[in-house]
C-alpha cells in the first residue's frame, strides 16, 4: 500500500499515527455517502476521509509534508 507523505511514524505517547482530531458538520446523508464510497475502496470511513481531504487540499495548492504545511506558489500570485 502506498502511503501519503503526510503520514508520519507513530508517536510513542499513546496517540498513535493520527494524533490530531478533525470534525466537520455535514449535510444529511453525508455519513452514508462516505461509508458507501469507503466500502467500494475497501477501507474505513476515516481512511477514506483522510485520503479525500489530502487530495483536495493538494489540488488547492497546499501540501502536508511530514507534519509541515507547504503552500505552493500559484502562477500570478504575489508572495509576501
Amino acid at each position: 500500500m502506498i502511503q501519503h507523505e503526510a503520514y508520519r511514524p507513530p508517536i510513542e505517547d499513546g496517540r498513535g499515527i493520527f494524533p490530531e482530531d478533525f470534525r466537520v458538520k455535514a449535510p444529511r446523508g453525508f455519513n452514508d455517502a462516505v461509508r458507501a464510497a469507503a466500502r467500494l475502496q475497501h477501507m474505513t470511513r476515516a481512511e477514506y476521509a483522510r485520503r479525500a481531504l489530502l487530495r483536495s487540499i493538494e489540488v488547492d495548492g497546499v501540501q502536508l509534508r511530514r507534519g509541515t504545511v507547504e503552500i505552493a506558489a500559484a502562477p500570478g500570485r504575489n508572495e509576501p
